[in-house]
């Protein structure tokens, strides 16, 4: 059985233990900079809180690394020096700088390093990367992700939220647009070009965007949109390839969950189906944990590596460099 250690335990760590719980991994150890949050999800889970998390990832097998994205890098070093496999959750940081690093160390030691880029594992992607794959979409003409909906900053405020804490503030377009970069660039192609326009609402945190419009050029020649909104009182979204041979569309009435699938194609055929691609079900997260262990069991590539996440923030950071000089 192979062994984890949990290294944050915030919200994101209970997707985490629920999905490893059901692929047989033990949870030897939960290391939180709050020991309140670490023993809840401890006593949820029947496993052992530690204090010092350096002798904890020495004797796992592989670590989580589930902090906000700044406090990483000590956690990345640790598990790297023990030659430990690394599950980290996206974004890999909130510099370029830090992702840089984490990935020139990690060239260094044969083990397997992944993003949580979750949205790959869910049930609609799954269904478009296939269509893609058969050519039955043709080539990629537009890509796009419009995701709006209450969140942190909604109306104004500061709400209970890691990503508005001091020492840990990170806005919109590093943090949650890394699920959609990810998304249009693992189906469309790699990006080329990055533009945008941010927006923050939080008046006393003017360094926290939580509005986004940002447009995309893709390597094969495609284009790409991305809006997304933690301001707005309405929740909604929708994603979707439009292709030269047909075209897609992921929608829900949600920030996250897609509900409905509907396509059409050349040849007249068309689909338009319920979904139950629900995001709190975690079927993302269990997908994605289970595609980690089955590549640390068959030593094959995990596919969203360090570098991906490396090259999804470098995107996030264009897109606010060019809000700021205004293009």
């Amino acid at each position: 059985m192979l062994k984890t250690v949990l290294i944050g335990a915030g919200g994101i760590a209970w997707k985490h233990c629920e999905a490893l719980r059901k692929l047989g991994v033990e949870i030897s150890g939960i290391y939180d900079v709050n020991p309140v949050n670490a023993g809840r999800l401890a006593e949820a889970f029947g496993c052992p809180v530690v204090s010092d998390p350096v002798h904890a990832i020495a004797g796992a097998d592989m670590v989580h690394i589930l902090t906000p994205p700044s406090k990483r890098w000590e956690y990345v070093e640790c598990a790297l020096a023990y030659k430990k496999h690394i599950f980290m959750e996206k974004p890999v940081a909130i510099s370029l700088e830090d992702a840089q690093r984490m990935e020139l160390a990690a060239k260094a030691v044969p083990v397997q390093f992944m993003v949580g880029f979750t949205q790959r594992f869910r049930k609609g992607y799954r269904i478009i990367r296939e269509w893609l794959d058969q050519g039955r979409l043709g080539d990629v003409v537009q890509a796009y992700c419009f995701r709006i909906g209450p969140g942190p900053g909604f109306g104004g405020k500061l709400n209970d939220s890691w990503r508005t804490a001091e020492g840990y503030v990170c806005g919109m377009t590093i943090e949650s647009l890394s699920h959609d970069i990810d998304f249009l660039q693992s189906l469309a192609g790699r990006v080329i070009q990055a533009e945008g326009f941010v927006k923050g609402t939080v008046a006393s945190l003017p360094q926290f965007d939580n509005n986004v419009n940002a447009a995309l050029r893709f390597e094969g020649g495609g284009i790409g949109s991305i809006t997304a909104s933690w301001s707005s009182h309405i929740a909604f979204n929708a994603k979707g390839i439009i292709g030269t041979r047909g075209s897609v569309m992921l929608k829900g009435e949600d920030i996250w969950d897609s509900t409905c699938l509907t396509a059409k194609f050349e040849d007249g055929t068309s689909v338009c189906e319920s979904m139950d691609d629900i995001f709190q079900e975690g079927e993302g997260y269990l997908e994605e944990n289970r595609h980690f262990i089955t590549c640390i069991e068959k030593n094959i590539p995990v596919g969203c590596d360090i570098t991906v996440g490396r090259e999804v923030l470098a995107i996030s950071r264009k897109i606010l460099d060019s809000s700021i000089r205004g293009r």
